[in-house]
């Protein structure tokens, strides 16, 4: 029991230790003010009257608050500038702003290592109010809306060259509320815009910003077999980058690219050449954009096995019955697909073309071709197989 109770006092004197400064989302109150933040930043948009907003700051150890710019000092102001551990309520009172020129303060707030910033905007004589001023999307774009608080009648209009943001028709909202649509970013580049809200007294600015789609580099397989006897196969990327392809190691010959061959901008084709050293071996094609140090690898192997194969343009292929096949004969069907051999096995195209199945084992025969057609092609050279009769 007492090494208990000391463990649990050590966990509380090291909790205590622990120091945090943070503003109460929760407490954010004005009616003067716009207030929005979270509780490492807080930002309030006070129209030119004079007025307070309202918050609460919870701290673990002694803080204090300074102005950024001591000239702020003369129309903002908080009740105290430092403080001790526990919670406090920060009242943020402005003087009228009777200018015409916007004024901004910004107060720290720190305590030990930690930093904490409210930044206090109070709009010049006869101005919009805009809420927020500044919004930032993610790649995936979005609904978002701008407040705009006036008595007096505006339009807000997208420029012509940012046609991935729509106005929202929307019913039951407060009129002051704008409502705007930004489709997806599909380029790796970041995008902005400048709304512009325009009324009699002049004209406000909310600048809109939209992250670029994140870099990525993914194949669809790590690892691939192909037959003793040779085939080509397809890999699938995806990626929104220019990639390059690298063969490893530099000498081998027995894999090439098949540029000649163009399925999709995002599918590369190569060939295997049929393996004549009796060895099983192994290589590895790298994809890879150097902009952005991104890589993905795949492993080729090939082992070295009696087999025959059947070339065919049926979409649907049964396999060769085998009469004593060995323990780890497999079927290479031809679209990538790899199954070990079951008597009666029927495999079914997604395209119609010329397919080229691959039985590869040992042993493998004797075997019996029940599904003869016109056109097919068997090929024996890489083992001793005797036809059965029908």
């Amino acid at each position: 029991m007492r090494k208990l109770i000391t463990t649990i006092l050590t966990i509380i004197a090291v909790s205590a230790c622990r120091p945090e400064l943070s503003f109460l989302p929760e407490s954010f109150h004005s009616p003067d003010a716009e207030i929005s933040g979270d509780e490492n930043a807080v930002s309030l948009v006070f129209s030119p009257k004079a007025g307070t907003a309202s918050l609460s700051l919870e701290s673990s150890r002694d803080w204090t608050a300074s102005f950024v710019n001591n000239r702020a000092r003369g129309w903002c102001s908080i009740p105290s500038e430092s403080g001790g551990s526990g919670t406090f309520t920060l009242t943020i009172a402005v003087q009228e702003n009777d200018t015409y020129d916007e004024r901004v303060a910004v107060i720290l707030l720190r305590s030990g290592n930690l930093l904490r910033s409210l930044v206090v905007t109070q709009k010049q004589r006869d101005a919009l109010l805009l809420s927020p001023g500044r919004i930032e999307l993610a790649a995936e774009g979005g609904d978002f809306t701008v407040d705009v608080i006036t008595n007096i009648d505006f339009t807000l209009s997208i420029p012509a060259d940012a046609s991935w943001l729509h106005k929202v028709e929307t019913k039951g909202l407060y009129p002051h509320k704008v409502a705007i649509a930004a489709d997806p970013n599909t380029d790796l580049k970041p995008r902005q815009a400048v709304l512009t809200v325009t009324s009699s007294q002049g004209k406000e600015e909310v600048f809109v910003y939209q992250k670029g789609e994140a870099p990525a580099l993914v194949i669809s397989e790590l690892e691939v077999d192909v037959p003793s006897l040779g085939s080509g196969f397809d890999v699938q990327i995806t990626s929104n980058l220019d990639i390059e392809t690298e063969i490893l190691p530099a000498t081998c010959d027995w894999v090439e690219e098949v540029k000649t061959k163009m399925i999709s901008t995002n599918t590369y084709y190569f060939l295997a050449a049929p393996n004549e050293t009796k060895e099983a071996r192994e290589m590895s094609l790298v994809f890879r954009n150097e902009a952005f140090n991104l890589s993905d690898t795949l492993h080729v192997r090939q082992a070295f096995q009696p087999g025959f194969s059947v070339t065919t343009t049926r979409s649907q292929v049964k396999v060769p019955f085998l009469r004593k096949p060995g323990q780890n004969v497999r079927v290479f069907w031809g679209d990538g697909t790899v199954e070990p051999y079951a008597p009666d096995l029927v495999h079914t195209y997604a395209a119609p073309g010329v397919h080229t199945v691959v039985v590869e084992g040992d042993p493998v025969a004797p075997v019996r071709f029940s599904d003869w057609e016109d056109g097919m092609v068997i090929d024996l050279r890489r083992t001793m197989i005797k036809k059965e009769e029908k």
